[in-house]
């Protein structure tokens, strides 16, 4: 542990300092602070990546600690040691997702897999596939839609949200042999 990470961690054990109401806590400070800075007398600072992440399902997705989707966020915190206030600054913000893990927990998770090859075996034997395909799976469209337009108040990027929506319908249109 770096001095100055000890010296902060020091400073708010000792003179019992409340935190910044937004979840950040000693644990986190120790084991995920990054970038210690101390100015006797005047500040100490550090920095502090989160990821809020989206459980894209609400079944669970086989594997610990597994996201399909999250955002990267590194906040600096920064106290003023004359009148114990806090400045909290989010310097960055991504969101990424992974593929696979996301048409695993939206079309594979265990209480949604067996409606959807229920839908995938009807459109396979319907006469209009393409008809059937929209009634189908619109609902699921719109629904996906609006799940991925923000992750705990944050919005998702356009983009990003329009190409998991792609992602999932691709994956149905290869499933039903549309493609």
């Amino acid at each position: 542990m770096t001095t100055a990470k000890k010296r902060v961690l020091a400073i708010l054990t000792d003179r019992d300092i409340e935190l910044p109401d937004d979840g950040v806590t000693l644990e986190k400070i120790r084991h995920r602070g990054t970038h210690f800075r101390i100015d006797e007398g005047e500040f100490l600072s550090f920095r502090i990546e989160r990821h809020p992440t989206m459980y894209l399902s609400d079944s669970r997705i086989r594997g610990r600690h597994r996201s399909p989707a999250r955002f990267h966020v590194m906040t600096d915190y920064r106290l003023d040691l004359d009148d114990e206030t806090w400045r909290v600054t989010e310097c960055e913000a991504t969101f990424d997702f992974d593929p696979h893990l996301v048409i695993e927990a939206e079309l594979d998770a265990l209480g949604r897999k067996h409606a959807i090859e229920e839908q995938i075996e009807q459109v396979k034997t319907a006469d209009d596939q393409a008809d059937a395909f929209d009634e189908a799976f619109d609902s699921w469209i719109d629904h996906w839609e609006d799940k991925f337009a923000a992750v705990h108040g944050r919005k998702v990027p356009d983009d990003q949200r329009r190409e998991i929506v792609q992602l999932l319908i691709d994956e149905l249109r290869s499933r039903t042999n549309l493609t």
